[in-house]
């Protein structure tokens, strides 16, 4: 049981973590008025996971 309780702990930690690191990653996003396409970043993804060397994407404005 006890190690039930850590693991929990641990995945609430993780999530916490995640939140925090999308919200700051939201709030630059809205200062900056950048972002990423989404097709591009998953061009970029699969990519990498067939082990292929890829560009990252660049950000663009998303607001005029």
């Amino acid at each position: 049981m006890p190690k039930s309780i850590q693991n929990k702990v641990v995945a609430a930690k993780q999530q916490m973590a995640l939140r925090a690191d999308a919200e700051t990653a939201y709030e630059q996003m809205c200062e900056s008025g950048e972002g990423y396409d989404a097709a591009d970043v998953h061009r970029y993804i699969h990519a990498r996971v067939r082990g292929e060397s890829a560009e990252r994407p660049q950000p663009t404005p998303w607001r005029e």
